[in-house]
């Protein structure tokens, strides 16, 4: 007797077919595999949620922890002002600014960021003869913006680690270069530049060269060029303002 439904018929036609759970967990072990699926069906909420949401819980929970007082000063660090203007600046800085702005970029800087680079990949398919439209391209960069998820739960473990609060928002990563090798102060030229590149962004990229590759059959040198352009020109202009303040 056949038991066989009517799902798993389609999921034996379609093997690429598939649930966003089952997708989210392909990014980490079958990339190729969830980016075909992907390409079939975006489920783009589901990392939209989890990275946006996530990040804005991390951050609104820091700076619950966190010494208020202790970062006031971090922050202050290497700013040069007259006493009337640090005043001022520090009446500013309050804890209630700081969570507004942390959110607000937690909840929408993704969404931009994932437009700005979704219209990139579409400029080069349309130069290339591509046929994927804006929206599987805008799927494309939130799935391969997964290996975030660690670096959410690394933040966790930092914030509880920490000593007496004692902890600045560039340490939540602590698998940037900065962290990992270079130790320096939040405010310092180099540090943008170094907090910036970290392991979990690496993987992300990784995963659109695999991703761009599985959708376009192109080669892999080619793939590789082609998304880390966007980054090398970043780095590229965060490198000449550190090249600039240190001068």
């Amino acid at each position: 007797m056949n038991t066989e439904t009517p799902t798993d018929i389609n999921s034996q036609l379609n093997p690429a077919a598939t649930s966003p759970l089952s997708t989210l967990f392909g990014m980490f072990i079958e990339p190729g595999k969830s980016f075909s699926a992907i390409q079939k069906k975006s489920m783009v909420l589901l990392p939209l949620v989890l990275v946006s949401v996530g990040t804005a819980l991390l951050l609104f929970w820091y700076y619950q922890q966190v010494d208020f007082a202790w970062l006031q000063e971090k922050l202050m660090v290497g700013k040069e002002m007259d006493p009337a203007q640090r005043e001022a600046a520090m009446k500013f800085m309050t804890k209630s600014m700081l969570v507004s702005i942390s959110l607000a970029g937690a909840l929408i800087g993704p969404l931009i960021v994932y437009a700005i680079t979704a219209l990139y990949y579409l400029i080069v398919a349309k130069v290339a003869d591509i046929p994927i439209g804006y929206g599987k391209w805008f799927a494309f960069v939130a799935w391969s913006t997964v290996p975030n998820l660690i670096g959410l739960l690394l933040g966790v473990l930092q914030i509880l680690l920490a000593n007496q609060g004692h902890l600045a928002p560039n340490q939540l990563n602590p698998l940037s270069l900065n962290q990992l090798f270079f130790h320096l102060e939040m405010n310092a030229p180099w540090a943008s530049l170094l907090d910036a590149i970290n392991a979990t962004s690496i993987w992300s990229l990784v995963l659109m060269v695999i991703g761009f590759q599985a959708w376009t059959n192109k080669p892999r040198i080619t793939s590789i060029a082609i998304v880390i352009a966007p980054s090398l020109v970043i780095f590229g202009v965060m490198a000449l303002i550190a090249l600039r303040s240190t001068s």
